[in-house]
């Protein structure tokens, strides 16, 4: 990594308890009047050693909209990255400067958002969630030298964009997810399917690529059908999606509209066959926020995951101290997002520009290490290879994960769920 800048390694938050006080605390400087000495000697001038710009970083999940159950949760895992790096001291010796922001789950709430991100003065920002949330706004960042690291985008487009380095993601593309889904279907001796989806970006391409990988599979798809990102009522989709007669229905829902997709699909009798969900609506309580009761116990899903092993054990143990429960969805990846952008700050500089140089090489390239002991390392001028709390990562050109880990989940009792197992995937 090139004009590495060394960390200094002090017990900051001793330092800033100190400096700065609490919002209850008051710091008073006596000042003594005393005689200066008689000298002959010219007064010594003393300079001051220049500050270095803090990193500013910022999250833009949705705390409010269709995803708002997911965000808060996401963001914990940015917050408990930015506690733990200024907790070691920091980038340049200063603390992160964290600014939240709400991406909701509507284009123009996001582009607010983050344009107040960029006024403060945000140089790296862990967003958007939703895959059309950041392809709304994607320009915009690029264009004010913004990165972004999204914890969760999973659409197949973000590959094909040129962004110049300045987005990147540590989830990866649904056309692995499909390729998961579609085994899981077939495994569970599937052999015809009908998905219904959301009409946007995430949908579509998540749609696509299960469709793709059942029929090269052996299986048969009878029908894709879409529903308006601003429906409020699913009737004739539902119709469309169960009058087929498939053995298996895929939703590739959001929580929102998709209670209105699985009440309809309820009382058009449609629940009896067996429904496979994504990564849109696990943990979100779909049985009791739509009023289901029992009625999808035993339903699948798919959703991207965390690699067995030493950081996601750290992480793990972490999380829990900090917030007194198990990781949330996406969580890890909001980690790790903070943590690839705050080493490549601290290894190449602060500025957008900066910090977009060395993504990639901070997620793969170098001394293996985990967390914030990658600080040490780069403290010493050594490449690092960040192996994330969600796994090894080990981002590409284009900004795209080669490394990843996929859950496949079910919905037991009422809104209980379990990870029935785990696939690893990547270079």
């Amino acid at each position: 990594m090139k004009n590495r800048k060394l960390i200094a390694l002090i017990a900051v938050l001793a330092i800033f308890a100190a400096a700065c006080g609490t919002a209850d605390e008051e710091v008073v400087e006596e000042t003594v009047a005393t005689e200066a000495p008689a000298t002959t000697e010219a007064p010594a001038t003393t300079v001051a050693a220049p500050v270095a710009d803090p990193l500013v970083l910022g999250t833009l999940m949705p705390l409010t909209g269709d995803l708002a159950f997911l965000g808060p949760g996401i963001e914990s895992g940015a917050i408990l990255a930015v506690e733990q790096i200024n907790a070691a001291g920091g980038v340049n010796g200063q603390p992160v400067v964290w600014v939240q922001g709400d991406s909701g789950t509507a284009p123009d709430v996001a582009l607010a958002s983050l344009n107040a991100l960029i006024a403060d003065g945000v140089q790296g920002v862990m967003g958007a969630a939703a895959s059309g949330i950041s392809l709304a706004i994607i320009d915009t960042a690029i264009a004010a030298e913004v990165v972004m690291v999204s914890p969760s985008n999973t659409s197949p487009q973000f590959t094909k964009i040129k962004n110049g380095g300045f987005y990147a993601r540590t989830a990866p593309s649904d056309l692995l997810q499909g390729a998961v889904l579609a085994q899981v279907l077939i495994d569970d001796g599937h052999t015809s399917v009908s998905i219904i989806s959301r009409a946007d970006s995430y949908g579509r391409g998540l749609a696509e690529a299960t469709a793709s990988s059942f029929e090269a599979l052996g299986g048969t798809v009878d029908t894709i059908v879409y529903h308006s990102q601003e429906a409020t009522e699913f009737a004739s989709e539902v119709t469309q999606a169960g009058k087929n007669g498939s053995d298996s229905i895929v939703g590739i829902l959001f929580p929102e509209t998709g209670c209105g997709v699985l009440k309809s699909a309820f009382e058009q009798d449609y629940l009896t066959t067996p429904w496979y969900f994504t990564d849109g609506v696990r943990g979100a309580n779909l049985s009791s926020e739509c009023g289901l009761g029992n009625a999808l116990d035993g339903f699948k899903g798919t959703a991207p995951g965390s690699t067995a092993g030493a950081a996601l054990d750290a992480f793990t143990a972490a999380y829990q101290e900090r917030f007194g429960e198990d990781p949330a969805p996406y969580s890890a990846q909001a980690y790790d997002a903070i943590m690839v952008m705050a080493i490549s700050a601290a290894a190449n500089g602060v500025t957008g520009s900066e910090i977009a140089s060395g993504l990639v090489e901070a997620s793969g390239n170098g001394t293996a290490c985990i967390g914030v002991d990658c600080w040490a390392l780069v403290a010493a001028g050594e490449n690092v290879d960040y192996k994330g709390a969600s796994g090894d990562i080990n981002l590409d050109e284009q900004g795209d994960p080669t490394a990843s880990t996929y859950d496949v989940w079910a919905i037991t009792t009422g809104d209980e769920e379990e990870v029935l197992k785990s696939l690893d995937f990547g270079s």
